[in-house]
């Protein structure tokens, strides 16, 4: 479970497409729970005109909130949109009123009002996710339930346009949230990041390797390109002690055909001393470290190429710590 899907259900600010934006009051207690149910619908319409209307709206049991949106495409150009809509979406059915504008011209012009409405039926059985999920120092956990809709549409007009409606146009869906979120006083994050030099593998023409992501298991990525038959292979490389080593198809990139089996070692040592900087601004607070390392590669392939390269790398954490004077001023 994503911290952005979550993020969808924690506060009572305005409704957006597809879910809910919210921020956590200034004052927060300590462990908040939040029992919230999202539903959503979203259609995707042929006209008899050509053009295709997209339509789409939400709603919240927390607040009452709603919202839909609607826009219009011709020719690959947007020709109407609509905003501000609202929706209204129970178990059985749903309806929502978007007004639209024509955004041809230079200024937007009011044509009239959108509408659909639709019943719904659900499909399979609901579906029950557990989250634990980790942002700084901040804990949610809790459970999503997923209902998924069949939608069978009663009407839908757009202002100019004859809808075409299927029976696939539609879908809906009501996410049930019951979270427990921990708000503390001061909020940290941590970060990391692994990554190397682009390098040039000596012995093996037009050949180039990087290394990135997790120390401990960076992402390898071998390029050999001659301007005309470009080759790559990537993958993940486990590290234990410094050391390790990983195979992985090489790829034509025209034909996306394996040509050859590619493999690689890499060893890691560093080069130099641990290294921090730290910055403070209106209570937040920036610590960043880096260490360098110098990454030995050796790679090869089965149709008998070879190249190596020592390639200078970096290992960086950052840890940002954002105190309550931060928030200050109701931000």
């Amino acid at each position: 479970m994503s911290t952005r899907r979550i993020a969808g259900v924690l506060a009572s600010a305005s409704v957006l497409v597809g879910g809910i934006v919210v921020a956590a009051p200034a004052s927060a207690a300590p462990v908040t729970r939040i029992v919230n149910t999202v539903s959503d619908f979203s259609c995707v319409f042929e006209t008899a005109e050509g053009a295709l209307v997209f339509f789409f709206g939400s709603s919240s049991s927390m607040d009452g909130e709603s919202g839909a949106q609607l826009f219009v495409e011709d020719q690959d150009a947007t020709v109407l949109v609509g905003e501000g809509g609202t929706a209204s979406i129970s178990t059985g059915s749903f309806a929502a009123d978007v007004p639209v504008n024509d955004v041809r011209g230079e200024e937007p012009v009011p044509v009239g009002v959108a509408s659909i409405e639709g019943i719904r039926t659900v499909v399979g059985e609901p579906v029950t996710e557990e989250v634990r999920d980790r942002s700084g120092n901040g804990w949610t956990t809790g459970t999503v339930v997923e209902t998924n809709y069949r939608v069978d549409l009663t009407s839908v007009s757009v202002p100019g346009y004859t809808v075409l409606p299927g029976d696939d146009d539609c879908t809906s869906q009501d996410l049930a949230f019951d979270v427990k979120t921990t708000n503390p006083s001061a909020q940290i994050y941590n970060d990391s990041d692994f990554q190397s030099a682009i390098c040039t593998l000596d012995g093996l023409p037009n050949g180039e390797v990087r290394l990135t992501g997790d120390l401990r298991e960076p992402f390898f990525e071998v390029v050999i390109d001659d301007g005309v038959n470009p080759q790559k292979a990537s993958g993940r490389l486990p590290l234990r002690g410094g050391s390790g080593e990983a195979t992985a198809p090489l790829i034509d990139l025209n034909s996306e055909q394996q040509v050859a089996q590619l493999s690689i070692s890499v060893e890691l040592t560093k080069i130099g001393r641990r290294q921090q900087e730290s910055e403070a601004v209106d209570g937040i607070t920036q610590r960043v470290t880096w260490v360098p390392y110098r990454a030995s590669i050796t790679v090869t392939t089965s149709d008998g190429r070879s190249g190596v390269a020592d390639c200078y790398a970096e290992y960086v954490t950052e840890k940002i710590i954002i105190r309550p004077s931060a928030n200050t001023g109701g931000h």
